[in-house]
């Protein structure tokens, strides 16, 4: 995307701005008067790795997720992502995005359980995206796919989580067999 800036004109809903967005095609640029510069409408992959995120119960946890998002190409969105980043490098502008994607992962982790993240890892990763997406919009920024890689503790909480459940199976599953061995001496 080309944002051409230094004169003035008027968006289509009467607003004066001093740039105009040209998103393919061709445009002429008025030398002296007019500067060129790019914004690159490819995707950025956002890397997440947020440490100490604290629970709904106060347990601190990891997780890993990767995102990738891009600069929506409606006319809204493209003036948005203009306005905010025209002039910024990709690093700069990938900061940006990290940290609106990681204070709204750690406003949700607040609100849910150890148990509720790890389990349903797929509405977790919607209900983030969902979040996010209202203030990554206002910047001109769709959210393309996010995937939620990992979740660990340094506490063992998920460990034990996991043996509590084992302990649960092979006990049901000890009382299942002594039940069926009674049962079958009982019958015969």
């Amino acid at each position: 995307m080309a944002v051409l800036s230094g004169r003035k004109r008027k968006t289509a809903d009467g607003k004066q701005v001093g740039y105009r967005v040209v998103n393919g095609g061709a445009t002429f640029r008025f030398p002296l008067l007019e500067q060129v510069d790019y914004l690159s409408l490819n995707v950025f992959t956002i890397p997440l790795e947020i440490k100490r995120a604290y629970t709904l119960k106060g347990v601190p946890i990891f997780v890993k997720a990767v995102a990738n998002v891009k600069i929506k190409s409606d006319d809204i969105s493209l003036r948005a992502a203009a306005e905010r980043f025209l002039g910024m490098p990709p690093d700069q502008i990938q900061k940006v995005i990290f940290q609106t994607l990681e204070g709204h992962l750690r406003a949700i982790l607040g609100t849910l359980t150890v148990e509720e993240v790890n389990s349903d890892r797929q509405s977790f990763a919607q209900k983030l995206t969902s979040e996010a997406a209202q203030d990554l919009e206002r910047m001109g920024i769709g959210v393309d796919v996010l995937t939620v890689q990992e979740i660990s503790d340094e506490e063992g909480y998920l460990d034990a989580l996991g043996k509590k459940r084992t302990a649960e199976v092979k006990r049901d599953g000890t009382i299942g067999e002594a039940e069926a061995t009674r049962d079958a001496k009982i019958r015969s």
